[in-house]
């Protein structure tokens, strides 16, 4: 038998209620549930459509739809750092190129205009810092719109990254601006590495995140035409 369009929005409640709110988590546990109930149905029509969901449901196991909900949010993660590996792939590759090796000559220059050899990393994190709100305040006026979508929750992890590049910016400030004497030790030269690759790696990828939210959004754009929800 074929489920109903109401059997199907029963179902869609139901998965939402075993908490899976998310609108297109729903749908990748529906395709796999779907088919089941209709089965069960099919052998007992007298079946109701939640007893026959109880009964898929138990069939998973205790934890229930959760290694359903795992795998498609590993696979939205994978996908997210695909898209982050060929954006840098194209920024190296490209014109583009030019806008951040254009910056790193000009905070160097700093340094000698300024007669600071330390001015470059400020300018470098003054630039961070300011890209960050930037990309904060372009992007999350949308997550009202998408908040529920599994596909744009896990760019999320962006934002973490964000907040992760602010405590580097103002722990490598001030680390660097201490007196001259701290810095030494084999401890302070590891230290200092870790902070300029950390700064390095934020600096390059601030002109790759907001492509890499416009595809994660584009993705959840295409889902909401899909599921009816755009």
């Amino acid at each position: 038998m074929k489920l109903t369009k109401d059997q199907i929005e029963q179902l869609k409640k139901l998965i939402s209620y075993k908490g899976y709110p998310q609108i297109d988590v729903q749908y990748e546990i529906l395709d796999h549930v779907a088919c089941k109930v209709e089965e069960l149905m099919e052998e007992n029509p007298k079946l109701s459509v939640p007893d026959a969901f109880q009964k898929v449901h138990a069939s998973f196991g205790i934890f229930g739809f959760s290694e359903l909900e795992e795998s498609y949010k590993k696979m939205i993660e994978k996908r997210l750092w695909s898209y982050y590996c060929q954006e840098l792939k194209q920024l190296f590759t490209s014109y583009r190129i030019i806008f951040p090796s254009g910056l790193l000559f000009i905070f160097f220059q700093s340094s000698t205009l300024l007669q600071d050899s330390k001015a470059w990393i400020l300018m470098m994190i003054g630039f961070l810092f300011f890209s960050f709100i930037w990309v904060v305040v372009r992007y999350w006026g949308t997550h009202k719109k998408y908040k529920q979508y599994e596909s744009y929750l896990a760019s999320n992890n962006i934002f973490q990254l964000i907040n992760l590049g602010v405590i580097i910016c103002m722990q490598g400030h001030s680390f660097f601006y201490r007196e001259q004497g701290v810095q030494t030790g084999l401890f302070a030269q590891v230290f200092i590495g870790a902070i300029l690759v950390s700064i390095s790696f934020l600096f390059i990828s601030i002109f790759i995140l907001p492509r890499v939210l416009d595809r994660s959004i584009e993705d959840t754009e295409a889902l909401m035409k899909v599921y009816g929800q755009g």
